[in-house]
């Protein structure tokens, strides 16, 4: 994985920009980079762990099927893309354990953003740590503190990220004990708002980078992830230049 003095990348739902976002494709093209994959995972109403960003299926689609109230049978061969786009091809949602399996045994880091339906389903929590008990490098992220807050309690070790907007209280960051580190979007990421983060004590990751950004390259202590679009760019960035 790219590691520029700890400064780690990750590759947001596999590298959107080239690939259908949190697809096969998408995953295959970030292993080219060496870097780590930052995926979404739902639930189904049946307790099958997918690969999906929305609750709902309409936008990649074109079904109103809400994930967390259908069985996984009704969903398994629902295609997706984005058909007036000629890089993004009809895929199938991926299985979580597949992904999984596939990451750890070729040494990817997951940043893995638990969406919504874990807090639906009754058994979420305690079916996604079971299914992380062989998995190595990993981290899970969430804009819900009361997921994060179950699962580590189900899995102690593992690292917590909360996903923050503009209205967090980020005086409540230093009660929440259970959340190891903050991800938040680059249009947050100023002086004053990091000396509010910093009074929490928990290290960032910063979203929605697209390569150009001068985050990159002058970075604070506390920054120690980029989660981008554009993993290919960040590396260019950060590389030093070549002096003949």
């Amino acid at each position: 994985m790219i590691n520029v003095s700890e400064l780690k990348i990750y590759a947001h739902r596999g590298a959107a920009a080239f690939s259908l976002e949190n697809t096969w494709n998408a995953f295959h093209k970030v292993s080219n980079f060496g870097v780590g994959i930052e995926l979404d995972l739902q639930i189904t109403k049946d307790g099958v762990v997918v690969v999906y960003h929305d609750d709902n299926l309409k936008r990649l689609s074109g079904k109103n099927l809400a994930i967390a109230d259908v069985e996984y049978n009704l969903i398994k061969n629902v295609k997706i893309g984005k058909r007036w786009h000629r890089l993004f091809q009809s895929d199938l949602i991926p299985l979580a354990y597949e992904v999984l399996q596939w990451a750890e045994e070729k040494g990817v880091p997951l940043n893995l953003e638990l969406k919504s339906s874990f807090l639906k389903h009754p058994n979420g929590p305690q079916i996604i740590a079971a299914m992380l008990e062989r998995i190595n490098d990993f981290h899970i992220s969430s804009f819900h503190p009361e997921l994060l807050k179950e699962m580590k309690g189900l899995l102690p070790e593992v690292e917590m990220a909360l996903i923050i907007n503009k209205k967090t209280p980020l005086a409540l960051l230093q009660e929440m004990h259970w959340v190891d580190s903050i991800h938040l979007h680059k249009r947050l990421y100023s002086r004053q708002f990091l000396q509010g983060l910093d009074r929490s004590g928990k290290m960032i990751r910063v979203y929605g980078l697209r390569g150009g950004e001068a985050v990159i390259t002058k970075r604070v202590p506390e920054l120690n992830g980029i989660i981008t679009d554009y993993p290919n760019r960040v590396i260019k960035k950060l590389r030093p230049p070549l002096h003949g």
